[in-house]
């Protein structure tokens, strides 16, 4: 395997909090390692950012026309985000005209730390993640011309870059009902770590033409499968470590917890709702369709938008936006359901927009400790727009916003505007408790990444 270790050439975008000598002594230690220019992005005290200039061509990881959010499917994020048991942040994105996986690494405070890079194992890069050791996990998938096809492989290099374990999946894997012809079509990918157990969750069309998730579980450290393969049908009670099934899964969320997974979907066909599953190795897996949509099974337009999930002391707290009919404005919400997946809250939500006002879009929450939770989302001027027809005419990007709330869905900040700060449409937040700093990456053009990071304790 091919190793690029380089130094950084990074653009200053936000110094944010920085002051004085302090500010001082950090541009100078990026200007070490290269060019160092103010950018003239938006500022804001609680925010800073670099960007790094590529060189590959990168493809949007941002609503750019402002109208994608609309869309009834999700696409597959071209940068990632993850935040180390050590505060540092490891940021991931691929060529896909080469097959050329890089990985660029920042300590907390986004000075750049090593970078390297590898050929894809094989066709493109769906999701990774890093255990405490420092060693990566990467999951790519490829479109299978037939059913024989190995078109799937996780694979762990160590902390110095170095492959030492892979697991190949054929196209007609076993439990998987019509196999993966194309991975990650009409939905995203998700890879996360719970203990030993490493799980994979994406979106795929079957060999019949069908759209459905797919996902297993491995032992991360002997990449055995844990899992028993997939429910058929959505409405059975799942059995022992058998990995949820949703009928057009048009988005996919892994929350690690204990002792195994939350899985989440945005499912239009079987069910038609937000649904989610609770996989516990050596347990029955249990199901919740919580937030049924109106309208015909696989209807494709929900007009809603899945934005994540995260640990509460009584259970989970869920959140999307929703605007029920075409013609409606969308706005922001939560859900709130127990441990055992048997009770799911109404709805609260919190934005009242109208058609004066626009649309809420992709939502964010990500836990940021002692009961808080941070959510982020985009407005949007209104549109009715259809869903399955998305033009290259912009409907209108107008800012982004922040607001902490507790684990039952109450405001407990003031919220906050942070316009022209654009959010990834479907990577996750990533937190770092030691700083107390939320950190996520989006393309900053066609040959550049952005990193930002929000101090959460400003917000308050």
């Amino acid at each position: 395997m091919k190793k690029i270790f380089i130094l950084s050439a990074v653009l200053i975008i936000s110094f944010g909090f920085l002051h004085g000598q302090e500010r001082e002594s950090l541009y100078s230690s990026y200007a070490a390692h290269g060019t160092v220019i103010l950018s003239q992005l938006p500022s804001y005290e609680n925010i800073i950012a670099v960007q790094r200039e590529l060189e590959y061509a990168i493809s949007n990881s941002v609503d750019v026309f402002g109208n994608l959010y609309i869309r009834a499917w999700s696409t597959l994020p071209s940068v990632l985000t993850f935040v180390n048991s050590d505060g540092s942040v490891t940021i991931c994105s691929s060529d896909e005209n080469t097959k050329i996986t890089y990985v660029y690494e920042y300590n907390q405070n986004l000075r750049e730390i090593k970078s390297f890079s590898f050929k894809n194992e094989l066709g493109s890069l769906g999701a990774f993640t890093k255990d405490n050791d420092g060693n990566y996990y990467f999951f790519y998938g490829a479109r299978a011309s037939g059913r024989s096809d190995v078109n799937m492989a996780v694979i762990k290099l160590d902390r110095d870059g170095e492959k030492t374990n892979t697991y190949r999946l054929p196209a007609n894997t076993p439990n998987s009902f019509n196999g993966i012809r194309v991975p990650f079509d009409a939905g995203t990918c998700r890879l996360e770590l719970s203990g030993s157990m490493l799980a994979v969750y994406y979106a795929r069309e079957m060999f019949d033409g069908h759209q459905a998730s797919f996902g297993f579980v491995l032992d991360r450290n002997t990449f055995e499968r844990i899992d028993t393969g997939a429910a058929t049908n959505a409405n059975l009670v799942g059995r022992n470590t058998q990995m949820p099934y949703v009928s057009h899964s048009f988005n996919q969320f892994i929350l690690p917890a204990e002792n195994g997974f939350i899985f989440a979907d945005h499912g239009d066909a079987y069910p038609r709702s937000f649904t989610f599953a609770r996989f516990q190795r050596g347990s029955d897996t249990r199901r919740l369709h919580a937030f049924t949509f109106p309208g015909r099974i696989g209807d494709n337009p929900t007009y809603a938008q899945m934005g994540g999930l995260a640990k509460t002391p009584a259970g989970y707290i869920f959140t999307g936006t929703y605007g029920r009919i075409q013609n409606n404005p969308r706005n922001l919400f939560v859900l709130t359901f127990d441990e055992n997946m048997a009770r799911c809250s109404n709805p609260v939500y919190l934005t009242n927009y109208t058609r004066d006002n626009g649309h809420a879009g992709h939502p964010k929450i990500v836990s940021v400790g002692e009961g808080h939770y941070l959510l982020l989302w985009e407005q949007f001027t209104f549109s009715a727009q259809g869903a399955n027809v998305i033009t290259r005419s912009q409907t209108g990007y107008k800012s982004t916003f922040a607001l902490v709330i507790n684990e039952n869905g109450e405001a407990v900040s003031a919220v906050r505007e942070f316009g022209g700060i654009r959010l990834n449409m479907n990577d996750t937040l990533r937190y770092n408790p030691q700083n107390g700093r939320v950190y996520w990456a989006i393309n900053g053009s066609d040959t550049s990444i952005i990193i930002y990071s929000l101090d959460v304790r400003s917000i308050f």
